[in-house]
């Protein structure tokens, strides 16, 4: 069952509002002061909302923008996921210790100089002169998000009134932001540059402005244990979801040479998705029974991009559909059914932070290689198929042999990376007939290489789904003997 919130909400009682050390009053307050009470709370829950949206989003934002900070730095595949697996390393390693601070300490401060610590590491993301740098800044980002996240679960209660209704804003805002991460930096990435990923988060600061006169109860009573079975299913539904969030990603960008602000468009539907989930069935059966539907849901879209008929965004929808359904209802369920009942939560939120980040990092570890090997793999396929293509292309032989060695220097160059042949067709031929055959062969190259990409990504799609099944155990588990 739900918790009771801890603020009356009956009509006609009093409605405390944060004042002083001890963080609630239940002196009754005239109509005035508790509207204007209430207006309060509610900007300042908001402002903590997008606190932790901004700082979760990070674990994804940088996924369109991967390919030009590969160009930028000359990366390959396998060196520049580092962009995203330093962050969640960080973050997965400091979550828990930060989060003990955070109980110990002023959490406001905290969530300052969290913010603080967040935004100045942003900027030296920015500024970044090499990709040495560039990874470090990363990382000191993340021990300021992770500051800044606890903390934030720390101060809801007291602005929400309830640690029930904290717990739902604080898994939510997180879970959106990650979604909603690959869409922004894709946008910001075409219509300026990766770098202004960075330099909008500069500003992050003033989030915590508003919540700067909230003040919680001092809290010395022991952490509880966490609650293994739902934190080992977070840990295997993320590292499922770095399918959907970093190899889709790569497969539209890298595999089908879409541009960034387009791709950006396609990723939204993940994100829609899932709010969509949460509004209409957050409140529908039990958490067991949320998290293990939410869970199949997501794994059939996973498993569904393996399987696609053809390299076309608009048969990606349907997966995006499922996967954002079942993010939006396993997610919410499992970190509910983590912190529910255990205080402080600022610690056990630390635990499903941690645990959905090793998740990430995971996904990463494992999808990443099978990915690189796959497209190498591949590489040969499409090498054989240009040949042949070009051997029954109608041109003339001069003009084959000259496509044959800027075709096999752009191979050559790619660095594990998929080919874009777009410079070698260029210069095109003047005479109409041979102007045609030269379509008709860009065309029927650029396709093969589709096909490959797609090929290459069957593999790492397929497991991510497994992985996500296997959070069912854990699930089940926990529904028998550990009371999901």
């Amino acid at each position: 069952m739900d918790e009771p919130d801890n603020l009356p909400a009956r009509r006609g009682e009093a409605h405390p509002v944060p004042v002083g050390e001890q963080g609630l009053t239940t002196d009754p307050l005239p109509l005035g002061l508790v509207a204007r009470a209430a207006g309060t709370n509610r900007l300042q829950t908001i402002c903590l909302a997008l606190a932790v949206a901004l700082v979760l989003s990070d674990s994804s934002i940088v996924v369109l923008a991967l390919p030009d900070i590969l160009t930028r730095f000359s990366l390959t595949i396998g060196e520049v996921s580092w962009v995203l697996t330093g962050f969640n390393i960080v973050l997965a390693v400091v979550a828990v210790p930060v989060a003990y601070l955070v109980r110990r300490r002023a959490p406001g401060v905290l969530l300052m100089f969290g913010l603080a610590v967040f935004a100045a590491a942003s900027l030296f993301c920015a500024l970044a002169p090499s990709f040495e740098v560039l990874i470090l800044s990363r990382g000191v980002q993340a021990i300021g998000g992770a500051l800044a996240v606890t903390a934030a679960l720390e101060i809801l209660p007291v602005t929400t009134g309830s640690e029930r209704r904290a717990a739902l804003i604080w898994a939510t805002a997180g879970a959106l932001g990650a979604a909603c991460g690959p869409a922004l930096g894709g946008l910001l990435t075409q219509l300026i540059s990766w770098e202004a990923i960075f330099f909008i988060q500069v500003p992050a600061i003033l989030l915590a402005i508003p919540t700067l006169r909230v003040r919680t109860h001092a809290k010395r009573e022991p952490a509880g244990r966490p609650h293994v079975a739902a934190n080992l299913a977070l840990v295997l539904i993320s590292a499922g979801l770095t399918a959907a969030l970093f190899l889709i990603v790569l497969l539209l960008i890298e595999g089908w040479q879409m541009e960034p602000i387009a791709t950006a468009l396609v990723v939204t539907v993940m994100p829609i998705s899932a709010i969509i989930a949460a509004k209409l069935f957050g409140r529908v059966g039990s958490l067991p029974a949320r998290a293990a539907a939410g869970t199949i849901l997501l794994a059939a879209g996973l498993a569904s991009l393996a399987l696609l008929p053809q390299p076309e965004w608009w048969w990606t929808v349907p997966s995006q559909i499922a996967i954002g359904f079942g993010l939006g209802l396993t997610i919410e369920a499992l970190t509910d059914a983590a912190l529910r009942g255990r205080s402080p939560q600022a610690v056990h939120g630390g635990w499903t932070l941690a645990a959905r980040h090793v998740g990430l990092v995971l996904g990463i570890v494992l999808l990443t290689p099978l990915f690189t090997q796959q497209l190498a793999e591949q590489q040969n396929t499409v090498e054989r198929q240009g040949a042949q293509l070009l051997l029954d292309a109608p041109l003339p032989l001069t003009t084959r042999l000259a496509l044959a060695g800027q075709l096999g220097l752009v191979v050559q160059d790619g660095g594990g990376r998929i080919p874009d042949i777009g410079e070698v067709f260029a210069n095109a031929p003047t005479d109409p007939q041979e102007l045609a055959a030269w379509n008709t062969l860009q065309a029927d190259l650029q396709h093969a290489i589709r096909e490959a990409g797609t090929a290459a990504a069957a593999w790492p799609f397929l497991a991510a789904g497994g992985l996500v099944l296997l959070a069912l155990v854990p699930i089940a588990i926990g529904r028998r003997h550990l009371d999901l």
